[in-house]
């Protein structure tokens, strides 16, 4: 996206010539163009700064940065005013527009019934998808992160028959081994009408014909961790519709085989399920949402320097224990 700032007092635009008058006045109380104002010039200073900074960069801004700039707007002393397609006027509305998540009903085809804050995590994550961005459901164990992806597995079928909207790749699901089973009778427990497979074992497809074939044939595919890294050359080779990502905390390491082998995974829909996002250090967060939404906490070293070591030092300095989950 093209931009470029002005600077304004109200609604009147204001040359740099102007404001920097207002800046250098005697006194914080003017007359500017016949009302009277007491004006913040420290903080008008620094904006003026800001501006100049800003003109003599290349003025565009990928969405992320875009999103991350209005959501501080306020904060700033900044305004934003947009000339924008309809997909992001949509976006934005979406995301300033909290009635969007209002707790769904449960899938017709839903074998049991959703608690009240489940059917809210499960309109979360529609809406999140739906504007093009990732989350991370990090309820605690045992509130049931499982039920609530199947149901939006579900739900997203019901609402794609119910408009007639072409069919979609499967979901992919690596989760740690000792509960790919549990996921598959999970399924079957909750949604019968899922076509679920479940690829692990010596006797696991290992031909790419067959396993594409295999995944035109199901809704889910269900794998393990380990799996996932050593059988990574058959599923990048196919275009899922949603990475899912169980106990999401195993990809906590950047620089790992597994971390690096999940992120050549291609779909437009990614989820992380972990109940404890951060295990060790913050940099387990921004490995998860490297992930899901690549940029958004900037690069390591930004991170670090925005995020971790802040928190660090008001953690050492102010005496407060660290938290595991956020």
């Amino acid at each position: 996206m093209a931009y470029q700032y002005e600077l304004a007092i109200g609604n009147e635009a204001v040359s740099e010539a102007e404001w920097q008058q207002l800046i250098t006045a005697k006194t914080p109380l003017v007359k500017f163009r016949g009302q009277w104002m007491e004006l913040d010039q420290d903080k008008m200073r620094q904006m003026l700064e800001f501006w100049k900074a800003q003109q003599q960069e290349n003025p565009e801004l990928g969405l992320l940065d875009f999103l991350k700039l209005t959501a501080g707007a306020e904060e700033e002393s900044l305004e934003i005013q947009v000339d924008r397609q309809d997909a992001l006027s949509d976006m934005l509305t979406k995301l300033s527009d909290k009635t969007q998540l209002q707790p769904v009903s449960d899938p017709k085809h839903l074998q049991g019934k959703l608690r009240e804050y489940q059917k809210r995590g499960v309109s979360w994550l529609q809406y999140l998808e739906e504007i093009g961005l990732n989350g991370c459901l990090a309820d605690d164990m045992g509130l049931g992160k499982t039920v609530q992806v199947i149901a939006r597995l579900l739900q997203e079928r019901e609402l794609a028959q119910k408009n007639r909207n072409q069919p979609f790749p499967p979901t992919l699901l690596i989760a740690p081994t000792s509960v790919v089973g549990n996921w598959y009778h999970e399924i079957q427990k909750f949604a019968p009408r899922l076509k679920a497979a479940v690829h692990h074992g010596s006797q696991r497809t290992k031909d790419s014909k067959a396993f594409k074939q295999a995944c035109r044939e199901h809704d889910l595919i269900i794998t393990s961790f380990a799996l996932a890294r050593k059988d990574i050359s058959l599923f990048s080779d196919i275009k899922w519709h949603r990475i899912v990502l169980d106990e999401a905390q195993n990809i906590k390491n950047p620089k790992a085989d597994l971390t690096k082998s999940i992120l050549k995974l291609s779909a437009p829909h990614r989820l992380a399920l972990t109940g404890t996002p951060i295990e060790n250090r913050l940099l387990d967060l921004w490995s998860i949402f490297n992930f899901l939404n690549p940029g958004y906490l900037g690069n390591q070293t930004q991170f670090r320097r925005s995020f971790e070591l802040p928190i660090q030092k008001t953690t050492i300095d102010g005496n407060q224990k660290p938290s595991k989950n956020w």
